[in-house]
């Protein structure tokens, strides 16, 4: 098993670049921190993500959540972080939504994440969000899950 402490700053420096450009919309600068096929699960919603079409509409609608919030900054701080190999980093962290320089009238939540070394870079393989039903992450699973149902 490779350092922790290594692991710990690959995720938060992963968490720092991949929150920016969420927050900034920049949905194909975000879409280049995710894999496929990506596993995304909420408290209400399991979605395992197989194509890109897919991914790209969670995204979306995860940064209309944000926009709706009037969101302004998120702060991501990652708790734990282990390599379970020279690919893959299992880690913990928590994230805060920020609005005109103040906390959002919500809890911080608390995400599992697994990370996949794919070409050099590294990418989002699973997440696992331990939210509130009302939350950004929780609407964006669900709104896209009911849409994806509805279609089929």
């Amino acid at each position: 098993m490779m350092q922790t402490d290594d692991a710990f700053q690959i995720t938060q420096d992963f968490l720092d670049r991949q929150g920016e450009v969420t927050l900034a919309g920049d949905i194909d600068a975000t879409l280049e921190y995710c894999d496929l096929p990506c596993t995304l699960e909420s408290m209400d919603t399991l979605t395992v993500v197989t194509d890109w079409d897919q991914m790209r509409a969670i995204c979306v609608r995860f940064v209309e959540e944000l926009r709706a919030r009037r969101v302004s900054h998120t702060i991501r701080e990652c708790r734990e972080a282990v390599r379970k190999d020279d690919t893959t980093i299992w880690a913990a962290y928590e994230t805060r939504h920020v609005s005109d320089g103040k906390f959002l009238n919500e809890d911080p939540y608390s995400a599992f994440l697994i990370l996949k070394k794919r070409g050099g870079q590294w990418k989002i393989s699973t997440m696992q969000f331990a939210v509130d039903r009302d939350s950004a992450v929780n609407a964006s699973l669900t709104d896209w899950a009911a849409a994806i149902s509805k279609a089929v």
